[in-house]
C-alpha cells in the first residue's frame, strides 16, 4: 500500500506537457503578451472581450486543453480580426461621408422627433440610466461567455455559433465600410450621451469616455446595431437548443434594444437592422449550411459536424448541470 501510493504521489508530481499547471499559466501569458504588443503598437487600450479569452484558456486548463485550443482558435480568429478590420474602418471613415438614411427615416416615423430624445425627455432616472449602461456593458462579455457554454456543453452547436458569429460580424463590417451612419448623439447635439456625460459624472470616474476614447471604435458605426445583434444571436440559439428553458434569456437582447435608444447610442432603425442581420445569420447556419455540407465535398472536409447525434443531445442536459455545478464550486 505504501509503495502504491509513492506512486500515486510521484504522479501527481510529474511533469505532463498535457496538464501541468506550467501551461495553464503559459497559453494566457503569451496571449496577453501578444494583446500587449498589439495595443502598444496601434496606440488602443484592449476590449474586456480579448481580456476575458485569457481567462476562459486558463479555465478550460484540462486534459482537453489540446482541443480548447484547436476549437476555439476559429472563433479567436473571426473576433479579433473583426475587432481590427472595425478600428481600421473606423479610420477611414469620417462624419461627412455618413448617410442619413436611418436618421431621416427615424424622423419621419416619429413626427420628426428622435426617440432617443423622446424617451430621455419622457422617462429619464437615474435608475434607467444604470440599468442602460449594466445591459449595454453586457454585449463585450456576454458573446465569448456563451461560446464557453456551448462548447462546454454541445459542441455541434458551438460550432454553428462560431460560424454565424462570423456572418453577423462581417456582414455588419462590409455595411461599416460601403454604409456608415453616425449615432443619435452625433447627428443631433440635443441627444444627450447618457454614457459619458451622466454615468461618468455619477461615478466621478471616466468609465465610459476613456473606453471610447482608447478603445479606438468606429463612431460611424451605427448602422446596423452589433450591440443589438449579438444578445439576439446568443437567444437564439438558446432557445433553439433549451427551448422553453431559455426563454429568460430574452431578456437580455430587450433590455439592450431598450438601452440602445434611451442612452442615445442608435436609432430604432438601427436596432432592428441588427435584429435582421443576427435573425439571417441564425437563419444561414441553420438551413443554408447544412444543405452546403451536403452537397460540397469541402464543405463536409473542413467544416465540424454540425447536427447532434442523439447521443450527444442526450449528454448535453449531463454536461449543463455538470457546468452549473462547477460554475457555483469555482472549478471552471
Amino acid at each position: 500500500m505504501a509503495k502504491d501510493d509513492k506512486k500515486e504521489e510521484k504522479k501527481k508530481l510529474a511533469f505532463d506537457y498535457r496538464s501541468s499547471r506550467f501551461f495553464a499559466l503559459l497559453f494566457p501569458a503569451v496571449y496577453l503578451i501578444a494583446i500587449a504588443i498589439f495595443s502598444i503598437t496601434y496606440s488602443i487600450i484592449p476590449g474586456p472581450e480579448f481580456l476575458i479569452l485569457a481567462f476562459l484558456i486558463y479555465a478550460a486548463y484540462n486534459k482537453t486543453t489540446w482541443r480548447f485550443l484547436k476549437d476555439w482558435l476559429p472563433f479567436i480568429t473571426v473576433f479579433t480580426s473583426y475587432e481590427i478590420m472595425r478600428g481600421i474602418v473606423g479610420g477611414v471613415i469620417t462624419q461627412e461621408v455618413c448617410h442619413l438614411g436611418p436618421y431621416i427615416l427615424e424622423m419621419g416615423i416619429f413626427n420628426n422627433q428622435l426617440p432617443s430624445i423622446l424617451l430621455q425627455s419622457a422617462i429619464r432616472f437615474p435608475i434607467l440610466d444604470y440599468a442602460g449602461a449594466a445591459f449595454y456593458s453586457l454585449h463585450f462579455f456576454a458573446p465569448t461567455i456563451f461560446a464557453y457554454i456551448l462548447w462546454r456543453v454541445s459542441p455541434p452547436n458551438y460550432w454553428k455559433y462560431t460560424v454565424a458569429f462570423g456572418i453577423c460580424t462581417y456582414t455588419a463590417l462590409i455595411t461599416f465600410l460601403f454604409y456608415p451612419v453616425a449615432p443619435p448623439w452625433i447627428q443631433d447635439p440635443n441627444v444627450l450621451r447618457i454614457l459619458t456625460e451622466s454615468v461618468d459624472a455619477s461615478l466621478g470616474i471616466p468609465v465610459y469616455r476613456t473606453m471610447f476614447d482608447f478603445l479606438s471604435p468606429n463612431r460611424f458605426a451605427a448602422f446596423p446595431s452589433m450591440h443589438s445583434a449579438l444578445p439576439f444571436l446568443i437567444s437564439l440559439f438558446a432557445i433553439r437548443i433549451w427551448k422553453k428553458k431559455a426563454l429568460p434569456v430574452l431578456i437580455f437582447p430587450i433590455g439592450v434594444w431598450f438601452s440602445a435608444v434611451y442612452l442615445g447610442e442608435h436609432y430604432v432603425v438601427d436596432v432592428l437592422g441588427g435584429i435582421a442581420y443576427a435573425l439571417l445569420a441564425f437563419v444561414a447556419v441553420e438551413k443554408l449550411l447544412p444543405l452546403l455540407t451536403k452537397k460540397n465535398g469541402l464543405f463536409r472536409k473542413y467544416l465540424p459536424q454540425l447536427k447532434p447525434t442523439e447521443k450527444q443531445s442526450a449528454k448535453e442536459e449531463e454536461k449543463i448541470s455538470d457546468l452549473r455545478s462547477e460554475f457555483k464550486t469555482g472549478e471552471c
